[in-house]
């Protein structure tokens, strides 16, 4: 059986854990292109640009919802 406090104050979100998985999503992304610009030997294509910024945004939201 869960066990529910109903008076509880809602739990206060911290700003450094939001600037966190921005700063990681950012860094995620120029690793990306970085290493996609490696192997393609020229700036990479659509398609990895997207999957870059899916990769980015995924990472950045998993760091932001674990340091909560």
């Amino acid at each position: 059986m869960a066990i529910t406090i109903r008076d509880a104050e809602p739990r206060k979100r911290n700003i450094a854990s939001l600037v966190g998985g921005v700063v990681i999503a950012i860094g995620c992304f120029v690793l990306w292109l970085l290493v996609a610009s490696e192997l393609t030997q020229g700036p990479p294509n659509l398609p990895l640009v997207v999957c870059g910024v899916v990769v980015a945004l995924a990472i950045g939201c998993w760091i932001r919802l674990a340091d909560l």
